[in-house]
């Protein structure tokens, strides 16, 4: 029976530990045995909960760090993860470990542990290579050499693939191209009652500026000179400074622009929205698109995004690029007609439901991890 220690960079539910959540759901339907580790520091935000509903999951809490913005920083990171590298060094030798899982490219404590015990390390890179997400040029040498002794590199689309080799100027031939698993979305009926009339347009996310926010408040200001009854709903985690970030953008409150908190019930946001626009300045797999399209919502996203391997810009949803508000503004104003706006949510919706049906995560990452 296969023993395999995932390494967590967070404690939460969304983005990559939602990922590696599924992972170890597969691991453990296949038999193997599974420990996860999550760092001591960060405070729990539904992962504990969520592991404890696998049989057979042990957790380990343990202080270390992930890597930080830049080589000095990264560094400082490698002293201070030293002794939870030791304890786990003799975790993985006395209990077997046959497999480390690393679950994010800043997850650095796998890396060291493979080459102490020579575990196999399989490393799931989830971030695209762009400075506003951490990434910063002076870490390219460190990367390169981790890169290389990693067992395996899971990158999460093609374009993410070729953006990293490209950074470290680095073939990675160790890398495989696995897209994350989709969540099914079960369409919730809300009536029109109670919600302004008109085009409704979201937006949903963290309130960063990588999220690129500022493009979509730009183009829907224009819109709403000459469609008057549309109305802007931004839904993400949400604190007073992501709150002041927003409304400096605009004067404009409830009900032309709604601001509201992060929900677990993706459904029923999806339910109050024509369509979704995400903006960001780059992303790798964003499955809130699916997750909209699945519900029948007419999608736009940015066109740096892995998603232009999946869909048909035209066809199934419109891309754009993320520095061009005036064609944001022309594709919201194409989609302002009805049944334009519905044929791309249809095929949209069709595809969607196509590639959740036809999803193979599972499968794909079980012959990687259970050996």
């Amino acid at each position: 029976m296969s023993h395999v220690l995932f390494i967590s960079h967070a404690r939460g539910i969304h983005g990559a530990e939602a990922v590696m959540v599924q992972a170890i759901k597969a691991c453990a339907a296949k038999g193997a045995r599974v420990t996860v580790v999550v760092p001591s520091l960060a405070p729990d935000e539904g992962l504990e909960e969520a592991l404890k509903g696998i049989r057979g999951v042990q957790q380990l809490a343990l202080p270390y760090r992930s890597a930080g913005k830049g080589y000095l920083r990264t560094t400082f990171v490698q002293i201070y993860n030293i002794p939870t590298l030791r304890r786990l060094k003799k975790f993985v030798i006395r209990e077997g470990v046959d497999t480390i899982y690393s679950n994010t490219s800043v997850t650095i404590l796998g890396v060291a542990l493979s080459a102490l015990t020579y575990a196999r390390h399989i490393w799931h890179w989830h971030e695209p290579v762009d400075a506003r997400y951490g990434w910063h040029f002076s870490q390219a040498e460190m990367y390169q050499e981790w890169a290389q002794k990693a067992r395996t590199i899971v990158c999460i689309s093609r374009q993410q693939k070729e953006e990293w080799e490209q950074v470290l100027d680095l073939k990675l031939t160790n890398a495989r191209i696995i897209y994350n698993p989709i969540k099914r979305i079960v369409p919730v009926a809300v009536g029109r009652s109670g919600l302004p009339r008109g085009v409704r347009i979201g937006f949903i996310g963290r309130f960063e500026e990588r999220k690129n926010i500022e493009l979509l408040m730009q183009a829907f200001e224009q819109l709403h000179e000459s469609e008057p009854d549309t109305s802007l709903w931004l839904c993400g985690a949400i604190n007073e400074h992501d709150r002041r970030y927003v409304e400096r953008m605009t004067d404009w409150r409830e009900p032309v622009v709604n601001i509201l908190p992060q929900t677990p019930d993706v459904a029923s946001f999806y339910s109050k929205i024509d369509i979704l626009v995400l903006p960001s300045w780059r992303e790798t797999m964003p499955l809130v698109v699916l997750e909209a399209m699945q519900v029948g919502v007419c999608v736009l996203q940015t066109n740096r995004s892995g998603m232009s391997e999946l869909l048909e810009h035209g066809k199934e949803t419109l891309f754009f690029p993320p520095d061009q508000p005036d064609i944001l503004l022309l594709q919201l104003t194409q989609c302002m007609d009805k049944e334009e706006r519905q044929q791309i949510a249809r095929t949209g919706q069709e595809k969607a439901m196509q590639l959740v049906n036809n999803q193979s995560f599972d499968d794909q990452i079980t012959k990687l991890l259970c050996v």
